[in-house]
């Protein structure tokens, strides 16, 4: 007798559907799985047999076969207890209409429903296959609830799953709760004390998706101005919160009272963190802070001690916006448009640029140091801002005239409109993620622009790179001003948020 039962396998952060066949033949009793499954689901025996046991239903003393379709694609993960045991069950309870309903949970010995990781983009996968009903543990159902075209069977046990097939006693469907915008932050940038010249920076910043590097001595404020970026970024879509809570999801970092991510990611990696920490990997490729960051921001604090090569790994995941992993012959792709926030001294003891205090750094140990802040994937960081100490005269006047985070996400969001409209139909998503093609049609320039920036170009002995990068900076600014177009104003604006090699006299915000 045969039986086959719905469900799905993960790969990096995407789903695939997958049949569980079971078949019973006469013979000494036993337990394979077939169809290129991992260790998890091969000892899947040790806990279902025990768990349908302590369910009060009897375990087949014959052979027992379970092949995975399609047999050629490796499949992981503790959530196929379920539909294998479903399988093995449905063989003594013959045909029952299961086609339209997929099965995920994982077993413990008491028949329990245990949650699992990746839920969300399984059910994703299973919906996008016809599947409309989906039976999983009820510590997942707040998570996949946020998909609003499926209908969600939570279950806390094999027993209650089997009522509800055999018609004994159905399980409802699931409701999700109320999920609210969740705009309440403990943070504002009214709490920063000055640093106007910065903060219009990062607004510029926040509002084109374009990359930061500030520099400054110690207790300057950069930590504390980056930790603010997100209050003012627009609101995740439906659509982001999906994709974000996905790859939480995958990584199991979903917490129990917050099983939707709602707001954009803030990651802040230590410096010590390891390449595949920060790109995703390993024998299972799992997603890194790169990842983790999608949507949201990569906070790089310490910049000039994180690891060569660490570094320079991140200049293609953060230009395409997507890492591509391959393990045994198979290519994982891990999501990664994120806004890259790097923060640095401007030396190893961060008081090269101290008026008071005196730089204890020598000649090799400024080089070296200048050689991470000033490398390849640096100059592929849109805007470096130079900021200074607050004055202490200065300090009662600016905590009076500090810009809130309501007024500059209003601001931002304006420009992300403009943006949003200009690109429909494109597959830009903002000033940020504009490449050559891009900048030649939506950046251009009249004469006298062009002039100007070319003076800047040959003065400031900026590169390429750097030269488009200021022109997608300068379209920002003229988004942020309501201008159509981009004027000589908006360039020079640009030009002030950009180092350019080899130059110690570096503009200064």
């Amino acid at each position: 007798m045969l039986t086959k039962i719905k469900t799905a396998t993960l790969t990096g952060v995407e789903g695939s559907p997958v049949v569980v066949e079971t078949d019973l033949h006469r013979g000494m009793p036993s337990f394979t799985v077939v169809g290129l499954a991992d260790a998890t689901i091969r000892e899947s025996c040790s806990r279902i047999k025990p768990a349908v046991l302590n369910s009060g239903y009897p375990f087949p003393q014959e052979r027992v076969t379970v092949n995975l379709v399609p047999a050629g694609k490796p499949k992981e993960g503790s959530h196929f207890d379920l539909p294998i045991a479903i399988g093995i069950l449905s063989l003594k309870w013959g045909s029952l209409p299961l086609m339209d309903t997929a099965f995920l949970g994982e077993l413990s010995l008491d028949g329990k429903l245990n949650r699992i990781k990746g839920a969300l983009p399984l059910a994703m996968s299973l919906r996008k296959a016809g599947i409309k009903n989906i039976v999983l543990p009820q510590g997942n159902a707040e998570e996949v609830s946020i998909l609003e075209d499926i209908n969600i069977l939570a279950a806390t046990d094999l027993s209650g799953i089997a009522d509800h097939i055999t018609g004994k006693k159905r399980l409802p469907f699931y409701k999700g709760k109320k999920r609210t915008d969740e705009m309440d932050w403990d943070m504002d940038f009214s709490q920063v004390i000055g640093q106007e010249a910065a903060k219009r920076a990062v607004l510029v910043g926040a509002a084109g998706n374009h990359g930061l590097l500030l520099m400054g001595g110690p207790g300057c404020g950069k930590t504390m101005i980056a930790k603010r970026i997100p209050t003012i970024m627009a609101p995740l879509s439906y659509e982001e919160k999906i994709e974000i809570t996905g790859i939480y999801s995958v990584a199991d970092l979903l917490a129990e009272d917050r099983p939707v991510i709602a707001r954009r990611p803030f990651r802040s990696p230590h410096h010590t963190i390891s390449y595949v920490g920060m790109l995703g990997g390993g024998k299972r490729p799992r997603p890194g802070e790169l990842s983790l960051a999608h949507r949201g921001v990569l906070f790089l604090d310490e910049f000039g001690e994180f690891d060569t090569k660490t570094i320079d790994a991140m200049r293609q995941p953060v230009e395409e916006g997507c890492i591509r992993i391959t393990r045994n012959n198979e290519e994982v792709v891990f999501p990664s448009s994120v806004m890259v926030v790097a923060a640095a001294n401007p030396c190893k003891c961060g008081y090269l640029w101290d008026e008071k205090k005196i730089c204890s750094c020598g000649p090799r140990q400024l080089e070296a140091y200048r050689r991470k802040l000033t490398g390849p994937f640096s100059d592929r960081i849109d805007m470096h801002i130079r900021m200074s100490p607050i004055p202490k005269e200065a300090l009662e006047r600016m905590r009076q005239d500090a810009l809130s985070s309501a007024d500059m996400r209003k601001q931002a969001g304006k420009a992300m409109e403009i943006q949003k409209e200009r690109y429909q139909g494109f597959r830009y998503r903002d000033n940020g993620s504009l490449d050559e093609w891009g900048i030649e049609r939506f950046c251009r320039l009249d004469e006298a622009c062009r002039t100007f920036l070319s003076i800047a170009y040959d003065k400031l002995g900026l590169t390429m790179r750097a030269h488009n990068r200021i022109l997608k900076v300068a379209r920002t600014i003229a988004d942020l001003a309501s201008s159509e177009l981009i004027e000589q104003q908006h360039i020079a604006e640009a030009l002030r948020y950009r180092i350019s090699d080899g130059d110690e006299n570096r503009l200064t915000v």
